[in-house]
């Protein structure tokens, strides 16, 4: 699968929602999350781990109210989406994220994701 290939398949799955096929089909085992913003989940290295921090990060929350993902821009190794979310935390607050996500690519597997918010 070539990075637009990719890029495409990327875009279908998270538009669906289905994080965890995302991971399994299209993550390098050992890739890194990077989110520099935030106070717990800064950098996470590996599948499981990733797939931990998104699970925690469900706990909180309540309801999706809104999923956008925008179409993938791909450049050599990188592929930049802008996805949005509103989230219903258990709280009972709103929670909206507009942001852009890169990812790093290499030998067909995605091998980092950084979050820019």
């Amino acid at each position: 699968m070539n990075n637009k290939e990719l890029a495409n398949r990327l875009v279908e799955l998270l538009r669906k929602g289905e994080f965890n096929t995302v991971y399994d089909e299209l993550f390098h085992p050992q890739a890194v999350h990077i989110e520099p913003q935030s106070e717990h989940f800064a950098r996470v290295e590996g599948v499981p781990a990733i797939k931990a921090k998104d699970a925690a990060m469900q706990e909180n929350i309540a309801a999706v109210d809104g999923l956008e993902v925008g179409d993938a821009i791909v450049a050599r190794d990188y592929i930049a989406l802008p996805y949005k979310m509103t989230v219903t935390l258990k709280d009972g607050n709103q929670w909206p994220l507009d942001e852009i996500i890169v990812y790093k690519v290499e030998d067909g597997k995605i091998v980092s994701e950084q979050f820019f918010y």
